[in-house]
């Protein structure tokens, strides 16, 4: 399997310190407790609590009790410490794995006393929580949601730094579970994309509106504001990177260029082209009138020359 370049945790924490911040903000207004944050974003303990004390420090929440915080005021992240403007959330990915060899995963899990639920149909699908990650084992593979976020300039590295992780999740888990499951193919039935404090997200967050913007496939754009960081998040590394581009070209012409000015431009553009059509002719014809006139002007002057 080709794999992309490790980032460097060091770099990838300095470039989206505030951003976490925000987003353990947003979780503890929600009522969450630190385990919870812990467990649904992949944020070790050790490192959740230095990020709790930092905000108090700050005095931006306050504990309330066992497991519980006050948030007292939000934090606001600079363009200069995290490059908000092309900073790129990427999350909710949705693995689907199939091994290439028949593995039955479902003995290995009864041999190592490994503990499961049975769900899906008929209770006949086992899975495990394995590193904070829910592992669903099916007939030819896995399914693997990954609830951790990947930060990065662009889409496409942010789904790259998530397909290392998945390497590294699959390879893991071949140890715990005593197997070579080194060899595999994969696939997303779902991704996200947010481009964290975007310009039209703002205006929707600050009306507390939301935009969805389906096909027939379903939604592939939306705006929801769900963890308080002004994402307007899409489905695809392309459609992000499509999005971006359109809306800076819209921006260099001070979003003027839109559908309406187009279809005025091309009317006129059509009308020009009629009105030189038109004057085309009207110059064909006023050239042949000349020419005919020149002509009868040439005889005259041919029976003038016999008179003489």
């Amino acid at each position: 399997m080709k794999l992309y370049k490790e980032v460097s945790i060091k770099t990838l924490m300095r470039s989206k310190k505030k951003v976490i911040l925000q987003l353990i903000i947003s979780e503890i207004k929600k009522g969450k407790p630190p385990s919870k944050i812990s467990k649904e974003h992949n944020i070790k303990k050790q490192t959740l609590q230095y990020y709790l004390r930092q905000l108090k420090k700050e005095g931006l929440i306050e504990k309330e009790g066992y497991g519980l915080w006050k948030v007292l005021k939000e934090v606001s992240i600079s363009n200069k410490a995290c490059k908000v403007k092309k900073q790129i959330r990427g999350h909710a990915f949705n693995w689907k794995i199939k091994f290439l060899k028949d593995i039955d995963c479902t003995r290995r899990l009864n041999e190592n006393n490994i503990k499961y639920q049975l769900i899906g149909i008929n209770n006949s699908t086992p899975r495990i929580i394995f590193r904070g990650k829910k592992i669903w084992f099916t007939k030819t593979g896995l399914v693997i949601y990954e609830p951790k976020s990947f930060f990065s300039q662009s889409s496409f590295t942010s789904k790259g730094m998530a397909v290392w992780e998945l390497d590294k999740t699959i390879k893991a888990l071949g140890r715990f579970l005593k197997i070579d499951l080194s060899t595999y193919q994969f696939t997303t039935s779902r991704e996200h994309y947010g481009m964290i404090k975007n310009e039209l997200a703002k205006q929707y967050n600050d009306k507390k509106e939301k935009l969805f913007i389906r096909d027939d496939e379903g939604i592939w754009m939306w705006i929801d504001d769900s963890h308080s960081l002004s994402e307007l998040e899409t489905n695809k590394p392309k459609n992000s990177r499509g999005v971006q581009n359109w809306f800076n070209d819209m921006k260099k012409t001070n979003f003027e260029v839109t559908p309406t000015f187009l279809l005025k431009s091309i009317n006129q553009v059509t009308q020009n082209q009629l009105m030189f059509n038109q004057n085309f002719e009207s110059h064909i014809g006023a050239i042949q009138t000349l020419s005919k006139t020149v002509e009868e002007l040439r005889k005259e002057i041919k029976n003038l020359k016999k008179l003489k």
